[in-house]
């Protein structure tokens, strides 16, 4: 098998690879937390639920191994990707003819029926315009000035 990189690194080059290793690290551990804080989440509303309150234990002690091994830190370095062999780069579609042929089984035979269209995009939805009301009798006015403390005095 062939290295992927196959050219020689000099000191410039090897200052970019480690720049752009270390802005992936950095977007990989902002993912990866945003990642396990929506699973925290999740976990959290199945409690909130009559059956959930009534489970919580269990649910618990199935969650908490789960989430103690979820970890932001990526193990991924600078060796790895130099010990990258040409194989291993290789991108295929997962849709196209050759990838299904390993992953086709009678569940992806069963075709969906007709779905209801629930709408919801965004061009679709008309912005409610805010009612006019006239004025109160009686009402004062927003706009007026504040008041000092101090009493007036009559001459």
């Amino acid at each position: 098998m062939n290295p992927l990189l196959k050219r020689q690194l000099d000191p410039k080059l090897w200052g970019q690879l480690a720049a752009v290793s270390q802005a992936l690290r950095v977007e990989y551990e902002c993912r990866m937390r945003m990642l396990i804080k929506r699973f925290q989440v999740t976990v959290q509303s199945f409690h909130w639920g009559e059956r959930g309150e009534a489970r919580s234990h269990s649910m618990s002690s199935v969650v908490f191994p789960l989430e103690a091994a979820l970890s932001s830190v990526s193990l991924v370095s600078l060796s790895h990707l130099l010990a990258a062999r040409e194989d291993a780069s290789r991108i295929v579609k997962t849709s196209s003819g050759s990838s299904r042929l390993g992953t086709s089984c009678a569940v992806n035979k069963i075709l969906m029926g007709s779905v209801p269209d629930r709408g919801g995009r965004p061009g679709e939805i008309e912005h409610p315009m805010p009612s006019w009301e006239r004025r109160r009798e009686g009402g004062r006015p927003q706009h007026q000035q504040k008041r000092s403390g101090k009493k007036r005095r009559d001459k």
